[in-house]
């Protein structure tokens, strides 16, 4: 049944009680909000998906590596940026920061 003919029926039946009448356009009311909240995190979760697409393809492209054969240092470098990444995402961490301008890329080298 669709959220159109609940409200009809709720709108039409007169011997459902204030509290169940209550009730059930409550639970109404909240189904519109998790609707809204779903099609909001869709739109996060599409963004960050073509935010990782495109660095990927951007990185494969200025690194001159292919996903088919990827160079040994710039994998350990992306393993190790992760692994540092992931640690700073821990409860507990600082926040996060910016990567220091100090810290050189092998492949800017």
């Amino acid at each position: 049944m669709a959220i159109a003919d609940v409200a009809a029926l709720l709108a039409e039946d007169s011997e459902l009680s204030d509290s169940a009448r209550a009730a059930v356009s409550n639970l109404l009311r909240r189904h519109r909000l998790l609707e809204g909240e779903l099609a909001r995190q869709r739109t996060l979760l599409q963004e960050w998906i073509l935010s990782q697409l495109t660095y990927k393809a951007l990185y494969y492209q200025y690194s001159g590596q292919s996903p088919q054969a990827p160079r040994v240092e710039l994998m350990r470098e992306k393993e190790a940026v992760r692994r540092r990444i992931l640690a700073q995402l821990q409860p507990g961490a600082d926040d996060l920061a910016a990567p220091d301008e100090s810290t050189r890329s092998l492949s800017s080298s």
